[in-house]
């Protein structure tokens, strides 16, 4: 089972230093699994992982010092260096360098319902090395902010929720100009969702935060907030797009939508995946505005060898580059809150015709718990 944490109300530093001595064996085991993805990925290219962490560390404490000390704070707690923490929370950035051709994953849908609370939900697709690298995180700061992430060991955010209704989602995209950096790293992508789930108060404003810093790495952050307001913004270099909603609903997959990037879009030459996936979702949801996030995990409960929604790994292939989707994740962004379930829509790690590692039936899409107004002490529970 994966696992919760809810950090102690303290300052950047503290708060990492917390962290890391309470995961230090998962953070250097999530560090170590991304060494050896980055050395793999890159498929006999020259790459340096220790010199482009460093490269990835110069840039965090360049572009955001705050999340710097929280990260310095990590390591320090985890008996790591600050260039090991930076290589996971720049791990997209370095997977790009390593090679720009590199893996499509994950599935997203928001739904605006006329009268009801949103509904966002995506499916994480990643390598099966990561099953156990990643747990749910609450963050009660010391001016009152909350955050509730879906991340992995060492990382400060990935899919999130805070206590203001915003919520955020990554996808990963692939672009021409990604090839074209050079020795740059952008500013990180998962730093940025963590800066969207800090200090946006809605919609616009996570747009905004997510399009002003420059990007060395394609994602789409795909925002909402509880008044209804949502967006993809397709981050590349030369960027960004926006994706609006069309008839209450916007399906994000990994590949370029908006006019702003889709002339440079690598994804046909990687893989069919992302086009099936999204033609799925948009054709079984055609007419209709999901009501519920149970609703949208129907839709994605979707099995095709080429592009199925729910992932499960090719076992011919290495097993270091296994991909699957480790977690189903609907935000509740009325209720401040997250539902995490392991494993894609259908619940199965392996095989779709494969019974559930509890073997216990999941039980449904509600439910969801609101995040708490402060905490005071660390606490760690089986997740939901």
């Amino acid at each position: 089972m994966t696992a919760t944490f809810t950090s102690s109300v303290l300052p950047p530093h503290e708060r990492g230093v917390e962290l890391g001595r309470h995961f230090a064996p998962e953070i250097a085991r999530t560090v170590a699994t991304y060494r050896t993805l980055f050395e793999t990925v890159a498929q006999g290219r020259p790459f340096d992982v220790d010199l482009w962490s460093d490269r990835a560390w110069r840039t965090i404490s360049r572009v955001a010092p705050q999340h710097a000390d929280e990260i310095a704070g990590i390591a320090e707690g985890a008996g790591l260096t600050v260039q090991e923490l930076a290589s996971v929370n720049a791990r997209t950035e370095l997977l790009v360098a390593a090679n720009p051709t590199g893996q499509t994953e994950c599935s997203t849908v928001v739904s605006l319902p006329p009268g009801r609370p949103p509904v966002a939900v995506q499916t994480w697709d990643w390598y099966d090395a990561m099953s156990e690298g990643w747990f749910t995180w609450t963050i009660p700061m010391p001016d009152g902010r909350v955050v509730e992430t879906v991340t992995e060991y060492g990382m400060l955010a990935k899919i999130g929720v805070n206590d203001r209704g915003v919520g955020v989602m990554l996808n990963m995209l692939h672009h021409h100009n990604d090839t074209e950096t050079g020795d740059e790293v952008g500013h990180p992508v998962h730093l940025l969702a963590r800066a969207i789930l800090d200090d946006a108060s809605s919609a616009k404003e996570a747009v905004d935060l997510a399009s002003a810093p420059w990007t060395s790495a394609s994602t789409s952050l795909t925002v909402v907030d509880d008044r209804g307001g949502a967006a993809s913004v397709e981050l590349f270099p030369g960027g960004p797009g926006v994706l609006e909603p069309t008839d209450g609903v916007l399906v994000r997959t990994n590949h370029f939508v908006s006019e702003a990037g889709r002339d440079g879009c690598l994804a046909s030459s990687i893989s069919v995946s992302t086009e099936l996936r999204r033609r799925h979702l948009v054709e079984t949801l055609d007419g209709t505005v999901p009501q519920t996030a149970a609703d949208v995990v129907e839709a994605m409960t979707h099995h095709l060898a080429d592009g199925g929604v729910c992932r499960h790994p090719i076992t011919s292939t290495d097993p270091v580059l296994w991909h699957r989707t480790l977690a189903t994740v609907a935000i509740d962004v009325a209720g401040r809150s997250l539902d995490v379930r392991e494993n894609g829509p259908c619940g199965h790690r392996m095989l779709p015709v494969e019974q559930p590692a509890s073997g216990a039936v999941r039980p449904p899409w509600r439910g969801l718990r609101p995040l708490p107004p402060r905490a005071t002490s660390p606490g760690r529970t089986p997740t939901r």
